[in-house]
């Protein structure tokens, strides 16, 4: 009786564990619905196409082209994990948290991002990192690049309450996937680490010093990458939004909580 127990224990144990180890394994045919309550996000998996889901060939190449030059510029390449930003990243925490001060964003690849969101808590420790990569190496076994990340960008947070890019598009730009300019792609990107915090430009209807810098930058990854060429880099350079109104004379002290914005990442390793 003693061992029909023990039995029972550890399949309730590792039954969550053998959940998402099997939705990995079936990851190239399955789609996500996302489900918001109370802000907290659920995810369920289907073998349907939900509705609001957009095929990767419905998403405009400005996107996939900001989303990855400015989160994990090498996603075509590396087998899950960027070791090399991974090294990095390690030595900058270190380094950060021996000088006291605020964290530095992790080196999760897109693929990580992915599997941290569907399967994993938010829990900032080794072993839950340790949990990602495993999950990250196996959903690359399983599924391709491009379906990778069409799941991410169909699964993530682009503001309050706000999942999935055909959701997000609407939203900010009132357009399709497909439709959306460089300048509108790399505000997308620009979002991405603190969705709701840096969706602040949209709702003052002018961009902030520290989102107009990585919008810039991002444009810069993306023709640096081959996204897009030296003359539409130019253009969107110069470019506005529909719903931006001319930047604010923002006081000094405005100035430096914006400045400070930038190292406010929301993930250590």
């Amino acid at each position: 009786m003693s061992w029909l127990l023990m039995a029972g224990l550890c399949f309730k144990l590792l039954y969550p564990t053998m959940v998402r180890f099997y939705a990995i394994f079936k990851a190239q045919e399955s789609y996500y619905v996302v489900t918001v309550t109370d802000s907290v996000p659920t995810y369920e998996r289907t073998l349907t196409m939900p509705a609001n889901w957009v095929p990767l060939d419905k998403i405009s190449k400005r996107i996939q082209g900001a989303i990855i030059s400015s989160e994990d510029g090498k996603f075509y390449e590396h087998p899950g994990y960027d070791l090399e930003q991974l090294t990095d990243a390690i030595d900058k925490t270190v380094k950060t948290r021996n000088r006291k001060k605020k964290k530095v964003r992790g080196a999760s690849t897109i693929t990580q991002q992915l599997v941290k969101n569907l399967f994993l808590s938010s829990d900032r420790t080794l072993f839950r990192k340790g949990q990602e990569m495993v999950m990250a190496l196996a959903i690359e076994k399983h599924a391709d690049k491009k379906k990778i990340l069409e799941t991410y960008l169909n699964v993530i947070e682009y503001g309050k309450g706000l999942y999935g890019i055909g959701q997000a598009t609407k939203y900010y730009f009132n357009k399709r996937p497909d439709q959306v300019t460089a300048r509108e792609a790399a505000f997308l990107a620009m979002l991405l680490p603190s969705p709701v915090k840096y969706a602040k430009s949209f709702h003052m209807k002018s961009l902030t010093p520290f989102a107009q810098r990585i919008v810039d930058s991002v444009l810069l990854k993306m023709r640096q990458g081959g996204y897009i060429g030296e003359q539409e880099y130019a253009d969107q350079l110069n470019s506005h939004f529909a719903w931006e109104r001319p930047a604010p004379d923002l006081s000094v002290a405005d100035a430096t909580v914006s400045e400070e914005e930038i190292t406010e990442e929301p993930e250590t390793i």
